[in-house]
């Protein structure tokens, strides 16, 4: 059976447009606008989970020797058991697949969702940041994150309290 040149374009314009509707469905669930949570959910974490906050930071900033990043499936070697257990315990407190960072001026970050971040491309997250007194908060002090596609490239803040705030950093 022979296919008709009608018939190839029907069959291709079928697939094309399969593929155009699975690409732009890839690229939404990557929108931060549908992947972080809200400020308020934020807030509220930090203040049910208080402790656990206070202690993930506490080891990190000890730690750093050793890691600058740590989750639940990422702790580093040299760590006793019981310390690696300590993280687990405390990370999944808060949240499964939390990723906690220190920065290079010792901000730790609480990191909730991202996206995109690759070597060649853009990224964001949205995250509870602590900053020590001697440090400084950096980014543009806003009231609300919680519409993360209206904000350019840049790093935004919310303060909660003191040396607490909800961050938003999207990268080009």
């Amino acid at each position: 059976m022979v296919l008709s040149s009608v018939s190839v374009r029907v069959v291709l314009g079928v697939l094309l447009a399969f593929y155009a509707v699975g690409t732009m469905a890839s690229w939404s669930t990557d929108s931060p606008y549908i992947n972080a949570p809200s400020d308020g959910k934020l807030i509220e974490k930090l203040h049910n989970h208080r402790a656990a906050f206070e202690r993930l930071r506490q080891m990190v900033t000890e730690d750093l020797k050793a890691k600058s990043y740590f989750s639940d499936s990422d702790l580093d070697g040299k760590l006793p058991e019981s310390r690696k257990q300590e993280y687990r315990s405390l990370l999944s407190e808060i949240q499964p697949g939390l990723i906690v960072t220190v920065d290079y001026d010792k901000a730790v970050r609480f990191i909730f969702a991202s996206g995109g971040a690759s070597a060649i491309g853009p990224g964001w997250l949205k995250a509870i940041q602590f900053t020590s007194d001697e440090g400084k908060q950096k980014g543009t002090k806003l009231q609300n994150l919680d519409n993360p596609n209206t904000l350019p490239v840049g790093v935004y803040f919310k303060e909660i309290e003191p040396n607490w705030c909800v961050l938003y950093q999207r990268t080009d």
